[in-house]
Parts: structure tokens; C-alpha cells; sequence
């Protein structure tokens, strides 16, 4: 223990086992003794330090003993070296310190007790924020614990404290009502402590308030619900689709357009949702990449005919959580009966201005027609074979010139409705336009200049693109009273296809050029056209995700500018 051996000791004082600040203290005991024969210190247990041989001190636990005899009175010491416990103390010491220090200082309520409730063993500080209560009332009646709950819930809650916390099943959501009235919501759980043969002897549980999330909660499911609300009112079908291009959302209108029920939706392929052709998948799922890809960029609305009902159309970007893939949402709205209408107001325009052609038409056929006449009659008299043959082929020639006259009234006057969607050349769609128009007398000596640039090929109802620019050709030629220059340009630049026609009339004034596109508005005299023209070639021209503007200078001319987006709406 001290690292001497006896020979060392033997004979020796005992202040050579003591450290120095001993000694003093050692010797006036010894002179207490020696004048008064009294000894303070016997069958007194006492904690000191010990010196060993090396000079290092080392704690030990010294007890005195004394006994007389004829020889005279002796003492004995029983010295034990209690490093090893010292060292335990220390360190019980410290975990003890830093579980208090934990325990006050978390916001969380600690608690200690037995099995049956009945003592607390320890409860933190943090029960006195929670609760509103001290922790030495709940030291002094430990079941006032209990007394603090809702009382809708104590019940149940005094069962699981009594039932499950010994099998550490106790996880508890509960209220309290604290002293002032305020209630708080807790989560409470509880865990086991056994001793050596496996029974409970202790409990131990940590309770923290959840008010805030019972509150985030419940405004949540508030939010949730209003919503659910909005949604379910909005004049559109909604679904929202993943990357996997599967149905994650679906309104109850989706359900009545496309489903039987929503939950039947939620989890479909869109394929089996939206059962389009693949000519009208392939695009539409471009523009759904593209939305995934680029969420900022504001995308087009488009159209599609679904079971003989035409949709409307328009994708934006859905972000849940800022880890999550991005989805892509669809509003649809059906506009079955708005695009019958707009289809019968443009079919009435259409034929309105094939009015004022017919004149033009009839000089068109008049002519060829009398040259048929003329060749028949002398063929009935003429005997070479020869000449005959060359009559009939003239005949076959004017006959082709009148279809071609006819052919292009009937494919303008059809109504679009009928049209299927087709690849066009703009250019070429351009000069059938003004092939038509001339028809018209008014036409007179306009001179005709093309300034065209190769385009991608659009994919639309020709018809419709055929009214655009008929319309607007025959517009600028009004525009010109018989004399001028049309011309007709195109050009492709990046995503974008551009058509300009200009004439060289009498222009539009600046204060009018804002309205030139509203229904029912014209700068032409009482009974001249019927104010639809260019309100219809907005209308149609917005189909295709495209746009139209105009510049114009009075004396000076006008000229349309219609875009297309490259590749189509």
C-alpha cells in the first residue's frame, strides 16, 4: 500500500506515512494524549490521504482502536486504500452532474417513480413550464399528476400508466388543464427498469408538450380541407401526374370526366386516363417534360379531343417538398359546346365573306365555261379527228381550271369542324390565300411580292390556317382600292415561325389600332363586312398557341405580324 517494506517501517514514526499538512495536527494529538490520557479519535472512522515511498498521496479510510493491558495501553489503526472507490464516486459524481444538469435544462419533463405510482422518485424542472405546477407538489402528492389530466382522458390514461408502463408499451397523447385554465397537449412514454430477477422496480418516462404540433396539425388538415374544398369547386378537371407518368391527385371533377372514382384515378397510368392517340400523346408529353424540366417557363394552353369532347388544356409545375421529384400538374376544362359555337360564328364568317367572291368566282367559271361551250358545238360539226382531239383536250383543260376554282370555294367553306389536322407549308397555304382573293374584282392591279424563308411544317385544320390568311389578304387588298403592293413574307427564327403581310393602303389610325381585334369592330363603312374578321382571326390564331400584332401608319400601309410556335401548339 505505502510501498515500504516492514524492515522500513518498523521503529519508524508514523508521520513518515502522512503527508506534510498531518503532521502538525498528528502531534498535538500525541501531547493531548500524553498530558490528559484522553483519545478523541477511537472507534472513529476517518478519510485521509496516505503517503507512500514514491512521495505520491493516495486516499484511504483509517479507523483507531485501544486497548490496556499490565503492560501498559497500546493502539491499533486498520488502514484500507480507497482509490478504487474514490475513483467510482468521481465518477458516479459526474454522470449524476451531468444527468442534472440534462434534466433541467432540456424542456422536456424527466420523471422517476415506482411501478404502482405511489412515490416519484425524481421529476426535472421542466414540469413546473409545462404542468404550472412545482415539482415539490407532485413529491408531496404524487398522484397529482393525474389530477392535471383532461378529464376526458384520465381515465384512460391512469389504465396505460397502470397496465402497460411496467411492459414498457406506455406511449401515451393526452391533455392537461393547467392552473390557469390553458389547456396543453402531452406525449408521454414510459420505460421499464428491472432489477436482477427481471421485476419492475422502477419507471422511468419522458413527457414533452406537443401543443405547437397538435396545433400545426390541425391547421394543416384545416388548409388540407379548404383546399379540397377549392379544388373540388374549380370549374376545371385537375390531376396531378409523377415522373413516372402515374396519377398522384385527381379532383372530384376529374373523377366525373374521366373515372368512376377517384381513387381509381390516383395510381392510372395518364395513358389509361386520357386515352389519346399517339399522334396527340407523343406532343402533349414534350410539354409535360418540358414543365418538369423548366418549372418557371409559363406553357401554352392547348387543346385535344377526347371520346367526341374536346379538352382545353394547360400544364404547370407541382413541387411538394423541396426533395421530392418534381410532378406536373393538368387542368383540363371541357369546352365541347364554346368550340361548337366558335366553330358555327367562324363558319358564319367564312361564308359572310364568300359573298363578296362569288362576283369574282363567276367571271372565274363564266369564262372557261363559254370556251367549253363554243369547242363542243364545233366539234358536233367538225370531221377531222385531229382538230377534235385538240378541242377535247382544250375542254379538259378549261374543265380542270373551273374544279380548281370550285375545289378551292368548297375546301374554304367547309366548316373546320370536319378537318382532320395535317403537316402545311405556310408558304404555300400564303399563295393558295391570294389565289382565292383574286377572285374577288376589288383585286384589281395589285402587285403581288413574296419574300419567303423555308419554315418547319405546322400541324393544324387547314381550313382554319386558309381563314387567317384570307382573311387579313383580303383586308390589306380592301386596304389598296385596286392598286399597290401585297407582299407576303416569312421567316424562321429559333422557336419561332413569323408571317408577314403587308400592303401599301391607306393604313389604320394609331388610336384605333388597340381595338382592331375586338368582335364586332371594323374602320370599314356601314354594311361592309361583318365586323368578325380579325376578332375570329385572334380567336384562331390563340388556338395555336400563337400570337398576331399589326403596325400601321395612315397614308403609308399595314402590316400583320402572326407567330407560330415552331412544331406547333
Amino acid at each position: 500500500m505505502f510501498s515500504y517494506t516492514d524492515e522500513e517501517v518498523l521503529g519508524k514514526p508514523l508521520t513518515l506515512l502522512m503527508p506534510a499538512r498531518y503532521r502538525e495536527a498528528h502531534q498535538r494529538g500525541l501531547e493531548r494524549l500524553r498530558s490528559t490520557g484522553q483519545v478523541t479519535m477511537i472507534a472513529r472512522t476517518m478519510e485521509l490521504h496516505g503517503l507512500r515511498k514514491d512521495g505520491s498521496e493516495f486516499p484511504l479510510e483509517r479507523s483507531l482502536a485501544c486497548w490496556k493491558t499490565k503492560e501498559g495501553t497500546f493502539y491499533s489503526g486498520v488502514v484500507r486504500d480507497v482509490s478504487e472507490r474514490k475513483r467510482a464516486e468521481a465518477a458516479l459524481r459526474e454522470r449524476e452532474e451531468r444527468f442534472r444538469q440534462m434534466a433541467e435544462n432540456i424542456r422536456e419533463v424527466f420523471w422517476l417513480s415506482d411501478p404502482e405510482k405511489a412515490r416519484i422518485f425524481y421529476i426535472s424542472p421542466g414540469y413546473e413550464e409545462i404542468w404550472g405546477r412545482t415539482c415539490q407538489s407532485l413529491y408531496a402528492e404524487p398522484r397529482s399528476w393525474l389530477a392535471a389530466i383532461h378529464p376526458e382522458d384520465r381515465d384512460r390514461v391512469l389504465e396505460a400508466a397502470l397496465t402497460k408502463q411496467v411492459s414498457g408499451d406506455y406511449d401515451e397523447e393526452y391533455r392537461i388543464v393547467r392552473p390557469d385554465g390553458s389547456i396543453r397537449w402531452i406525449q408521454d412514454r414510459a420505460f421499464p427498469i428491472r432489477d436482477e430477477s427481471g421485476k419492475t422496480y422502477r419507471v422511468t418516462g419522458i413527457a414533452k408538450d406537443t401543443t405547437d404540433r397538435k396545433e400545426a396539425q390541425a391547421a394543416l388538415r384545416t388548409a388540407y380541407d379548404r383546399i379540397q374544398q377549392i379544388l373540388a369547386s374549380l370549374p376545371g378537371a385537375i390531376l396531378i401526374v409523377n415522373q413516372d407518368r402515374r396519377v398522384t391527385y385527381a379532383n372530384p371533377l376529374a373523377e366525373q370526366h374521366f373515372g368512376s372514382s377517384c381513387a381509381r384515378l390516383v395510381g392510372s397510368s395518364v395513358y389509361d386516363v386520357l386515352p389519346l392517340t399517339e399522334t396527340r400523346w407523343n406532343p402533349l408529353m414534350n410539354e409535360v417534360k418540358a414543365v418538369t424540366a423548366e418549372s418557371a417557363r409559363r406553357q401554352p394552353d392547348g387543346e385535344f379531343e377526347v371520346q367526341k369532347r374536346v379538352y382545353q388544356y394547360h400544364l404547370f409545375p407541382v413541387k411538394i417538398r423541396e426533395k421530392e421529384p418534381d410532378q406536373t400538374g393538368i387542368v383540363l376544362w371541357d369546352i365541347t359546346e364554346k368550340k361548337q359555337l366558335q366553330d358555327q360564328l367562324i363558319q358564319a364568317e367564312k361564308l359572310a365573306s364568300l359573298g363578296t367572291l362569288v362576283s369574282g368566282m363567276a367571271h372565274e367559271i363564266n369564262n372557261p365555261v363559254q370556251g367549253i361551250l363554243g369547242m363542243a358545238e364545233t366539234i358536233a360539226e367538225e370531221d377531222d379527228q385531229a382538230k377534235i382531239k385538240q378541242y377535247a383536250t382544250d375542254i379538259v383543260a378549261y374543265a380542270k381550271h373551273v374544279a380548281k376554282v370550285v375545289g378551292g370555294f368548297v375546301s374554304y367553306a367547309r366548316p373546320a369542324s370536319r378537318d382532320g389536322e395535317v403537316e402545311m407549308d405556310l408558304s404555300e397555304r400564303l399563295l393558295e390565300a391570294v389565289q382565292l382573293v383574286r377572285l374577288n374584282p376589288q383585286f384589281g392591279d395589285v402587285e403581288v411580292a413574296t419574300q419567303f424563308e423555308p419554315l418547319p411544317r405546322l400541324r393544324g385544320r387547314q381550313s382554319e390556317i386558309d381563314q387567317v390568311f384570307i382573311n387579313v389578304i383580303y383586308n390589306a387588298v380592301q386596304a389598296m382600292e385596286g392598286t399597290g403592293r401585297l407582299t407576303l413574307a416569312t421567316r424562321h427564327l429559333g422557336d419561332i415561325m413569323s408571317i408577314m403581310i403587308s400592303d401599301t393602303g391607306c393604313g389604320i389610325p394609331k388610336a384605333l389600332l388597340n381595338r382592331i381585334f375586338d368582335p364586332f369592330f371594323t374602320t370599314k363603312d356601314p354594311g361592309k363586312g361583318t365586323a368578325l374578321g380579325l376578332s375570329i382571326v385572334y380567336t384562331i390564331v390563340s388556338r395555336y398557341a400563337g400570337t398576331i400584332r399589326v403596325e400601321s401608319e395612315e397614308g403609308k400601309g399595314t402590316t400583320f405580324t402572326i407567330q407560330f410556335p415552331a412544331g406547333g401548339p
